[in-house]
């Protein structure tokens, strides 16, 4: 069977008998889809650590610089009051559970997957399990987003009444995080939509030929 049968069969042409298949040269191919898959997955997992430490860095400069009693001496600012303090605070806990539980998350997932599966069945599952787990993760993302996205409007309150900006500004700024979160969870929806899903469907499809096949 060369390539462009494979693909046939990857792409759920249901007419197509799947009476000697190749299962190496189709493991090959699903592997190399997953790898292309987990990249995507692990850019995204890069992108929360990294905006997560950026942030949660910033936040502990600057409680740092207030505890040392050096925050007043930076430009125009002044010392944090007490519950600039506290809402900075909570602001990193929002952070913090933002990466945490995300990271939670795919550690439990990675102990699910363990193993190197040998067979191209085993495989399949391995990779349905985990396309339902980032499809089930993304369902919510709104509400998960709503956490760092709060931490960051505090962050930046605390920022302008310290450097004495206009409490006027945080308007547009407040409408441009609320604006971002409402842009994430659409890009998020349409990952689900147009490659989660899709793969998800092709997966099983797939699987149950190849069941169908050796029953």
């Amino acid at each position: 069977m060369d390539f462009e049968d494979i693909q046939v069969i990857w792409n759920s042409q249901h007419d197509k008998p799947l009476y000697g298949v190749d299962e190496v040269g189709l493991h090959k191919i699903l592997r190399g889809k997953s790898q292309r898959f987990h990249r995507l997955i692990h850019w995204q997992h890069i992108q929360t650590y990294g905006s997560s430490a950026l942030v949660l860095v910033l936040i502990a400069a600057t409680l740092l610089l207030n505890y040392f009693g050096l925050l007043g001496k930076v430009g125009s600012s002044r010392a944090l009051a007490g519950w600039e303090i506290v809402a900075l605070l909570v602001a990193m806990v929002a952070w913090l559970h933002f990466s945490l539980s995300v990271y939670a998350g795919q550690k439990q997932q990675k102990t699910r997957e363990r193993g190197d599966p040998q067979s191209l069945l085993e495989d399949l599952d391995r990779e349905i399990k985990h396309t339902t787990f980032q499809i089930r993760t993304r369902k919510n993302v709104l509400m998960g987003f709503v956490p760092p996205y709060i931490g960051s409007g505090l962050f930046v309150l605390v920022i302008f009444g310290v450097t004495g900006i206009s409490r006027w500004t945080l308007i547009p700024v407040i409408g441009g995080l609320f604006l971002g979160l409402i842009v994430e969870s659409r890009c998020q929806r349409r990952l689900i939509d147009r490659e989660m899903v899709p793969r998800l469907s092709e997966l099983e499809t797939l699987r149950d030929k190849l069941a169908d096949l050796r029953n």
